[in-house]
């Protein structure tokens, strides 16, 4: 289960390409569920788990 913070972050990184001020540890959840990549130090980027999981998030808010 996601908390509030991941789950902002997890809708900031729907809306932009580039995030510089999000907290590692927000993150965390989002990389352990799969739901981000971070490739060679690069911007996080979401998987295509993390689009789906972001449709089900804007569905529910």
């Amino acid at each position: 289960m996601l908390s509030p913070h991941e789950i902002a972050a997890l809708l900031l990184l729907g809306d932009t390409q580039e995030i510089d001020d999000l907290e590692p540890e927000q993150l965390d959840g989002l990389l352990v569920n799969k739901l981000v990549t971070m490739e060679h130090g690069a911007c996080p980027r979401l998987t295509n788990q993390g689009h789906s999981m972001l449709e089900v998030v804007r569905r529910i808010r």
